[in-house]
């Protein structure tokens, strides 16, 4: 059965949750089930959750002309979560949307988004897929080692995109599939390159539709908030309130001034390990009217052109821990003075 016909079926409206860690390709992801609503004639709706207070992939997909909400400043597992279950019911509510899609913070701990997310007055309208993770298949293992908050968004994931296969050989590929289910054992597994399930987008939005229509058979009477109890594959977790990421913090800085390229491009790859992620706009010396997009993680860089409207929102957001503001702002300052200077003894 198609979606469009699991849409005509169940008035409820299908909402699907990707989580993932930083850098993992929950954007890339979502670009691939976008492009699969749109050759099957279906409206999705996005709502884009962002740990800073700028929405840097909200910009990056507002170009597709969708109904999008964007929460800022705060992850959906807490700070923002109280903003979630109403921005999904208005959502859900729109005459030109089918189905949607909520990309969650990559600091988000599937945990607590299941409290918001079986909210029972979401029963009735949305139906809620199955939580989809993201992993970066080369440094997944890693993370999930050093950190708490990379191994809970294996461990509560229905569905797992295997990403980035086109990064590891056969061996680290099987090597993978084996280590999954010593934390995930029930978790589906597609594997997929540049976000392209191998198996179909369709394929991996059914198989989660399917785990969201079945989840309700499993959730206790609502309790008392206080308890912060949660339900997962007929298991109970008792998770507190102080969250996996509390030592995570973002930076914003302007990048309001063209940089030199090489570098922008030398600051970002020698940035501490501590930085788990880095994205923003940017433009450059040689064409400071050409707005760029960058994302980085480490050993992993991109900048690509973009058509970004607002020159206001050029800026750099930096993610990850022990995060020094003054230094990263001096370091930035860097690459502009150079520029500058450059410019004086090469004029053109």
């Amino acid at each position: 059965m198609s979606m469009l016909a699991q849409r005509r079926a169940d008035q409820r409206v299908p909402v699907y949750v990707l989580v993932g860690f930083l850098g993992s390709g929950k954007t890339t992801v979502l670009g691939e089930m976008l492009g699969w609503c749109a050759e099957q004639g279906l409206k999705p709706g996005l709502i884009i959750n962002e740990f800073g207070d700028v929405s840097i992939d909200g910009e990056a997909l507002r170009d597709e002309g969708l109904a999008m909400t964007e929460l800022t400043n705060g992850c959906v597992c807490c700070t923002a979560g109280e903003e979630l279950v109403p921005a999904i019911m208005e959502m859900a509510r729109r005459p030109d949307v089918d189905l949607v899609f909520l990309e969650a913070t990559g600091l988000a701990d599937p945990a607590d988004m299941l409290d918001e997310l079986t909210d029972p007055f979401l029963w009735q309208k949305v139906v809620v897929g199955g939580i989809i993770s993201v992993m970066d298949s080369k440094r997944i293992i890693e993370l999930a080692g050093n950190l708490e908050l990379a191994r809970r968004q294996i461990e509560f994931a229905d569905v797992l995109v295997m990403n980035k296969c086109d990064l590891i050989d056969p061996e680290w590929r099987q090597a993978l599939l084996e280590w999954v289910p010593r934390y995930a054992p029930k978790a589906q597994v597609f594997p997929a390159i540049e976000g392209l399930p191998e198996e179909s987008v369709e394929a991996l939005l059914l198989h989660a539709l399917h785990l969201g229509e079945t989840r309700l058979e499993h959730i206790p009477a609502p309790q008392c908030q206080e308890e912060h109890e949660h339900t997962h594959d007929g298991h109970e977790h008792h998770h507190e309130h102080g969250h996996a990421h509390e030592s995570i913090h973002t930076v914003g800085l302007p990048l309001d001034q063209p940089v030199e390229r090489a570098r922008f491009e030398h600051f970002l790859r020698e940035l501490p390990e501590e930085i788990y992620r880095a994205k923003g706009f940017v433009t450059f010396v040689d064409d400071p009217q050409a707005i760029h997009v960058f994302q980085f993680t480490p050993g992993f860089l991109r900048i690509r052109p973009f058509k970004l409207q607002r020159r206001d929102l050029l800026r750099a957001v930096f993610i990850g821990q022990n995060l020094e503001k003054a230094g990263l702002a001096e370091q930035l300052q860097t690459c502009m003075q150079a520029t500058a200077s450059e410019q004086r003894i090469h004029p053109n």
